[in-house]
């Protein structure tokens, strides 16, 4: 059986067709059913009746003429850069699939992976260029006023902008410390607050422990945080005062009594107390408080005893 004109035997699918695993759009092929990818895509690309550009995706490849020259400012740039920094990764060209990183890619998107990578690659070269340029210029100026060298010695002279000349003269000796007036102060803890101070309290929500706190029931958590810490910090200004104050020693009817007692004598001591205590192994039946009340009273070491 002969060959047809184009060479392809009647078997395959003729040209034009798309290869099965294109991905790209190929319009009304939703539409078709029960044909292979290449008959559907085939009858599709040579029907005159489908809305198409009318060139193919998959065109051939010739041979093209000189190529235009490239006259974007930005190619010149990163051939400098290439240059001037020798062997490095960050080009003209990059090739996709590239994983390192790109400085200021993340404000470029929407084109090809090279062009987004020229794009970023020479706006962060232009801003080192700007940066080392007004870097260069401050050093010449410093210099130029400082009297290091002669301004008619620098053909390029760059323009004072500075405000004062340099080196600066000090003011005074030693300068003071500089405080800000909107600097962030730290809020005064609750317990150093005066007790009629409304914020003498913790917010409702607070998860920390708070003295004095557990056996207020039916008021509100500000309200029970405040009436705690004004007796808690009352009670241990007051504890603080016996601690500073003189020991008294006073001597009548041959008994030594201490203001710092240890035992109590019209109450006994607080349960959990871990001390000891005179001839509490022998006393039971009652209760730690009343069995500990004046411990150190004569009577009952006589009994003990």
């Amino acid at each position: 059986m002969p060959l047809p004109k184009n060479g392809k035997s009647i078997l395959m699918t003729p040209d034009p067709y798309h290869t099965p695993g294109y991905g790209g759009f190929c319009p009304q092929f939703k539409y078709q059913i029960g044909e292979t990818f290449g008959k559907t895509t085939s009858k599709l690309l040579r029907n005159d009746a489908v809305a198409s550009s009318g060139e193919l995706v998959l065109a051939e490849i010739r041979a093209n003429s000189a190529p235009a020259p490239d006259t974007d400012p930005r190619t010149e740039l990163l051939r400098s850069r290439t240059h001037s920094w020798g062997d490095q990764k960050l080009m003209e060209q990059m090739v996709p699939g590239y994983t390192g990183f790109i400085p200021r890619s993340e404000h470029f998107f929407g084109k090809r992976y090279a062009v987004n990578c020229k794009g970023a690659i020479s706006d962060f070269e232009g801003d080192h260029r700007k940066h080392k340029q007004n870097a260069d210029e401050l050093r010449v100026t410093e210099a130029v006023q400082s009297g290091k060298i002669d301004k008619t010695a620098v053909p390029n002279l760059p323009p004072i902008r500075s405000k004062y000349i340099t080196p600066l003269k000090p003011t005074a000796a030693e300068a003071k410390p500089y405080i800000s007036p909107s600097m962030v102060r730290s809020a005064e803890s609750p317990f150093y607050m005066a007790d009629d101070n409304e914020m003498k309290r913790f917010m409702s929500g607070y998860t920390g422990f708070v003295p004095r706190a557990r056996p207020r029931l039916g008021m509100g958590y500000p309200i029970i945080t405040h009436d705690a810490l004004n007796e808690f910090t009352s009670d241990t200004s007051r504890l603080k005062n016996l601690q500073t104050e003189p020991i008294t020693i006073h001597r009548a009817e041959n008994k030594v009594q201490d203001s710092k007692l240890i035992y109590p004598v019209e109450s006994g001591l607080v349960p959990h107390y871990t001390g000891h205590i005179p001839g509490q192994k022998f006393r039971y039946g009652g209760t730690f408080g009343h069995s500990t009340e004046n411990a150190k009273r004569p009577e009952l070491r006589a009994s003990v005893c």
